[in-house]
């Protein structure tokens, strides 16, 4: 046999001890490399978590005064207005839907901002005509929208409790349509609120349920402009300030 053909036979040899030696190196340099640092889950909620929540929503109604339909007496009959007759006005409780979303600025402090939407009635009580005419009632539905903001305060286990009490204060901008939208009337509102987060899991990313009660206290949207000058509707102005009570139930997401 050749020396050349000696070599040729003895590569494949050489190749699979030079490929033994790498392998027998490259383990031997991962076992004395020092670890790295392990990346650990943040708990939540913390500091720039968000969570988007959406769900139905129930606002309570109130009265808004009543008034006297007047009209200017004919001297030889008397002095003082004439009243044709009486109304009472009232915007009873409805039901929408609102969604909000919020931010973390700690694990307890939230800010969060949102909309809120329902369909209440609005009724109007006729009674005491002149003529004898009998009482009715006329109706409209209102919708009404309120855009919010509100600073949230959380309370106990936060970072792993499956119940949160929280509270919260804050101001919105109130609208008010009427039915076909053919008027719109607008104003502010300042309210305060509490509730309960129950969370399904602790997960870091998880979902939960959102009971919340409140109470809104509002400047404008609907009302009738006192017109005592005589010939119109004569009685308190309605659209005084009036406190609301609202609550909701939403489906909340943590991220």
């Amino acid at each position: 046999m050749s020396a050349v053909s000696r070599a040729i036979r003895r590569i494949p040899q050489a190749v699979l001890a030079s490929a033994l030696f790498v392998s027998t190196a490259t383990v031997a340099v991962a076992q004395t490399r020092p670890p790295g640092p392990v990346a650990v889950a943040q708990p939540a909620p913390h500091a720039g978590s968000w969570e988007v929540s959406g769900g139905l929503a129930w606002q309570g109604g109130f009265d808004l005064g009543s008034a006297d339909a007047e009209l200017t007496r004919n001297p030889t009959t008397g002095t003082g207005p004439f009243d044709l007759f009486s109304s009472s006005t009232s915007l009873e409780s409805g039901y929408g839907l609102q969604g909000r979303v919020a931010g973390y600025l700690s694990s307890r402090r939230a800010l969060e901002g949102g909309a809120r939407f329902t369909r209440p009635k609005l009724k109007i009580d006729l009674s005491g005509d002149f003529e004898s005419a009998p009482n009715q009632t006329a109706e409209e539905t209102l919708t009404q929208y309120v855009i919010d903001g509100s600073i949230l305060w959380h309370f106990g286990n936060v970072q792993g409790g499956r119940i949160v009490p929280f509270a919260g204060a804050g101001g919105g901008y109130i609208r008010d349509l009427h039915e076909d939208n053919e008027l719109m009337e607008t104003g502010f509102e300042y309210h305060a609120l509490g509730g309960v987060k129950v969370w399904f899991s602790d997960r870091p990313s998880r979902l939960g349920l959102r009971g919340e009660v409140g109470v809104s206290l509002r400047d404008g949207g609907f009302g009738t402009t006192d017109d005592s000058q005589g010939g119109g509707v004569s009685g308190s102005d309605l659209k005084s300030r009036r406190t609301v009570p609202f609550a909701a139930v939403s489906l909340v997401f943590l991220f």
